[in-house]
């Protein structure tokens, strides 16, 4: 009976591995799993979360240079970003721009300043884990020249900021520009926030930076095709989504945050985005999967 029934189990394994999705995301999962991914995901998310507070005094100064501080603060409102984070990492973000807009101008000024540097720093790091990740994923090895190891990370970190700036300018002015226009061809009220809104723009923003990524800083620049990277990042951006809807309904339902006392809200935060460093890297390894499976990746000679 219990021979019989693996027997089975045997059988259906192999019928599903035929099946060519099936086989390369199992074939993905294991080759994510096989590598030290715990250590880059958790040094990633450490450093992104060392770079959050520089990264909104900075975004809060230059946004200051135009607009006052509290329109920031409402402008966060307006955007909905709660929800895409967990709760708790909303209401830490909210308070850390409240406390700047009671700053005094000088003040935040010479914060600004440092904040860059620790920014820079933090921010360069926790890419070097992400690309250092996904070439261990691609079994590419280390990046051993570190001036360029150093420059790649720089660039990923330039390029990221400005598909931020550039997704947040969409999400303010086209539905600006486009409901005048709508209203002028007759159409009352034009709503465009099944278009436009915090889902929409945060998904195609990752699905835009993560197949730049997984196409010039995984591997050699332009080894990984294009259709690859693009459905490896549409898929990590599909799961970072739902681990992002699911961590938010398991913090606001399930756990209390305030058992951590003061760093509840940083330690949700930390392990959102651990998690989704965990999307990031699956959606690497299915791109190499898929390139694998079509013949390309030649350099990739080890299995799975």
């Amino acid at each position: 009976m219990h021979k019989s029934l693996v027997q089975r189990v045997r059988a259906l394994s192999s019928t599903a591995m035929e099946i060519g999705p099936v086989a390369v995301t199992v074939k993905a999962i294991n080759r994510m799993m096989a590598r030290e991914v715990m250590l880059f995901a958790g040094g990633a998310s450490f450093f992104a979360l060392l770079a959050l507070i520089p990264a909104v005094l900075v975004g809060a100064s230059i946004y200051g240079l135009i607009f006052s501080a509290s329109d920031a603060l409402n402008q966060l409102s307006a955007l909905q970003v709660a929800e895409v984070l967990p709760p708790t990492a909303y209401e830490f973000l909210q308070r850390q721009l409240a406390n700047l807009t009671a700053a005094p101008r000088l003040s935040l000024t010479v914060q600004s300043l440092v904040a860059v540097a620790i920014l820079l720093f933090a921010a360069g790091r926790g890419a070097k884990a992400l690309i250092a990740g996904l070439n261990q994923i691609a079994r590419r090895g280390d990046i051993r020249n570190i001036l360029h190891f150093n420059l790649l990370a720089m660039g990923a970190v330039l390029a990221g900021g400005m598909l931020l700036v550039g997704a947040n300018l969409l999400v303010l002015t086209v539905p600006a520009i486009l409901r005048p226009l709508a209203e002028l061809l007759g159409f009352e009220r034009p709503d465009f926030s099944p278009v436009f809104n915090e889902w929409t723009t945060a998904g195609g923003t990752m699905v835009l930076g993560l197949a730049l990524l997984y196409r010039y800083l995984m591997q050699r620049a332009g080894e990984t095709s294009w259709r690859a990277s693009f459905t490896g990042a549409g898929v990590a951006t599909g799961v970072w989504l739902l681990i992002s809807k699911g961590f938010t309904l398991y913090v606001s339902t399930i756990v209390n945050p305030t058992l951590y006392g003061p760093l509840g809200a940083v330690v949700v935060f930390l392990l959102w985005i651990y998690w989704a460093s965990y999307a990031v890297f699956f959606g690497g390894a299915l791109a190499v999967e898929i390139d694998r499976r079509a013949g390309r990746n030649i350099g990739d000679s080890s299995e799975a």
